[in-house]
């Protein structure tokens, strides 16, 4: 059995799977239906951006609370990545999409 290709693309821009990699809810069941790019904590790069994230929010006067929770969050992230190791954004998934979630993705903007 031959390795997955690698996607050469972020999901939504790739002609096999316009809908995207995931699907971003609300808490009240609704799909964000806004653009929105999801970070996971084995990405390398995620730290970078959450730090990147957290210094632009203090610059544009967010609420200090705000500003240390995302820098927790970075701090989360680089514990998980040095215990879990690096995962690769571009590796393909060979899951079973569900038929469903993926018609929900579709309709919103789905990451």
């Amino acid at each position: 059995m031959s390795e997955p290709k690698a996607v050469a693309r972020l999901w939504r821009n790739d002609p096999a799977t316009p809908e995207g990699k995931y699907l971003v809810k609300r808490r009240d069941g609704s799909v964000v239906e806004h653009p929105t790019f999801v970070l996971v904590a084995r990405d390398p790069a995620a730290v970078a951006a959450l730090l990147a994230y957290a210094e632009e929010s203090q610059a544009r006067g967010r609420p200090p609370e705000f500003v240390a929770d995302v820098y927790a969050l970075a701090e989360r992230f680089r514990a998980y990545r040095d215990q879990h190791g690096d995962g690769d954004p571009t590796e393909r998934w060979t899951g079973t999409d569900d038929h469903a979630t993926i018609a929900e993705m579709a309709r919103g903007g789905s990451a």
